[in-house]
């Protein structure tokens, strides 16, 4: 005979071949009391572990074999050089754009081919003279992604509302 209880902390389904008074939940390794449905005291551990995760804004993982739907993993916005939710890394394009702005290469990093197309092409045949322009603008992009948060990145020059993001 079977017996199954409800983790009080993670609402996951636990069963057991027979009753117990006292059981750890697999999927969280919370102990708690099947009798009472009380939680006896925990010393560190997991629940200084998901204080932790919820201080710094990370989220539980599902339990094992459960789908993964929903759950993200964090990026940190500090690092520039990290990839965020699309795969782009910031720090890539801004370098791209200062080093190689001229010709629109970080537009072409980004997916953005219609302004690496017109860089590139307002850089040959201008035979220089809008070369210089468009190494300023990229100068300044690659300065200003240096400068904002990933979220904002992500916004303003991977997923933004206008096709030919300048500024």
């Amino acid at each position: 005979m079977s017996v199954t209880y409800k983790c009080p902390n993670c609402g996951n389904n636990v069963t057991t071949e027979q009753q117990v008074s006292n059981l750890t939940c697999p999927y969280c390794g919370n102990s708690y009391n099947t009798a009472s449905n009380q939680q006896p005291p925990q010393f560190g551990g997991n629940q200084q572990g998901q204080q932790q995760q919820q201080q710094y804004g990370y989220q539980q993982q599902p339990p094992y074999g459960q789908p993964q739907y929903g759950y993200q993993q964090p990026y940190r916005s500090n690092d520039v050089f990290a990839e965020g939710p699309s795969g782009k890394s910031r720090g890539i394009a801004a370098l791209l754009a200062i080093l190689l702005g001229a010709i629109g290469v970080h537009y072409f990093y980004l997916g953005k081919t219609t302004p690496g197309v017109v860089f590139l092409v307002a850089s040959l045949l201008s035979c220089g003279i809008l070369a210089a322009v468009t190494s300023i603008i990229g100068l300044i992009q690659g300065i200003m992604m240096f400068c904002m948060s990933q979220e904002e990145f992500e916004n303003k020059y991977v997923n933004p509302a206008v096709s030919f993001p300048l500024f």
